[in-house]
């Protein structure tokens, strides 16, 4: 700065002051009827295997709450999540349908179940990104979990019970 050297001992990239929830928050995104996603996830995200939610038909995520990819190493099982993705619109696209979204009953299953397993766990007692807590935005004080922390096998065997299952959970118009 100025041409001027300064030495450090460490240097503290901060980045991610809203993780999980705030790049979908900023984008404004609008689903069925007009409700935003940020309306939808006030009091946290509610998702069906943190790819698809319930009123915004053909958005999906490979790495957003409560995926698999969110409490692992997130580009191996991100990519595991874009395969998932990908199939899910060959599929529909096979079957000459063009719209998807999860059913209200299977993204409510699915975010009690992802609840039920961090409750397990010390870590969702916890003020932090994982929990949903961030001081640095206004309303961001309610204890909620971001992440799937069932583990990587676990995750992959729940999506391939809904794909062995025709897609169970999903519906498609």
């Amino acid at each position: 700065m100025g041409g001027k050297d300064y030495e450090f001992d460490m240097i503290i990239y901060a980045t991610g002051f809203d993780a999980m929830l705030g790049s979908y928050n900023r984008m404004d995104i609008r689903g069925l009827g007009g409700r935003s996603l940020k309306e939808k996830w006030a009091d946290g995200p509610h998702t069906f295997l943190g790819v698809q939610m319930e009123g915004f038909p053909n958005m999906m995520m490979v790495i957003g709450p409560h995926t698999g990819a969110s409490f692992c190493n997130m580009p191996r099982c991100g990519e595991e999540n874009v395969d998932f993705v990908s199939d899910l619109i060959r599929y529909a696209r096979d079957k000459g349908y063009t719209r998807v979204q999860p059913t209200r009953q299977a993204e409510a299953e699915w975010t009690e179940h992802v609840y039920q397993v961090a409750e397990k766990m010390l870590i969702s007692k916890t003020d932090s990104w994982f929990t949903g807590i961030n001081r640095n935005i206004e309303g961001r004080d309610k204890r909620v979990f971001m992440l799937y922390a069932g583990g990587a096998p676990r995750y992959r065997r729940k999506v391939q019970e809904v794909v062995e299952g025709g897609y169970a959970g999903f519906q498609f118009a």
